[in-house]
């Protein structure tokens, strides 16, 4: 059995959602979506990956299920192992988060180098998706407000409502500003770089 620091962040991500209630990879993957998702993305191919490789490490168990008009489905459940490794991580260091990128702010460092046509267009299309991700928090937090042991996951949909709170202040501040300097030409570029 693989030690618990050779598994990937994915792979505890995956043993926590599923220590919430037992799944399917299909169920698993909307859930993913609609709540961890926010904040750390995961496509369909890394959790049906992950399943996989947990349950050969017997830190997941699959259950079939026969159903009368649909193929077999497999139901997943975290093991004793399982919880054990996942207890193990959380309870570990933290590691370094790195930084991220974010090909909307290259986009707007080198601005001066944009029409201002596309730089209004690159603005409104980050405000749309702001105030798109800024609502669908917003419905979330309230929506587990009024659930009885939904602290910890609110706590993650109000940080996030926070952060596209902060990122639509940011639109509307610098929208003005971005927009003159690309009328006027954009920057000279700087002597030392």
């Amino acid at each position: 059995m693989a030690r618990d620091q050779d598994l990937p962040a994915t792979a505890y991500v995956v043993l926590g959602l599923v220590s919430i209630r037992p799944m399917t990879g299909y169920e698993l993957t909307g859930y993913a979506e609609r709540s961890i998702g926010n904040f750390f993305p995961l496509t369909r191919s890394h959790i049906y990956s992950e399943l996989d490789r947990l349950g050969r490490l017997e830190l997941l168990e699959a259950t079939e299920i026969a159903q009368e008009t649909a193929p077999t489905k497999r139901v997943y459940t975290i093991t004793p192992a399982g919880s054990a490794a996942l207890a193990r991580w959380l309870e570990g260091t933290l590691e370094s988060e790195g930084r991220s990128r974010n090909l909307f702010l290259v986009r707007i460092f080198f601005g001066h180098r944009t029409t201002p046509g596309r730089l209004a267009e690159l603005l409104d299309q980050f405000e749309a998706a702001a105030r798109f991700r800024h609502d669908q928090l917003a419905m979330m937090a309230e929506k587990l407000a009024d659930r009885p042991g939904s602290a910890f996951r609110r706590s993650t949909a109000v940080f996030g409502l926070r952060h596209e709170a902060a990122s639509l202040q940011w639109v509307t501040e610098m929208r003005p500003v971005l927009l003159a300097a690309a009328a006027a030409g954009g920057l000279p570029p700087h002597k030392d770089g």
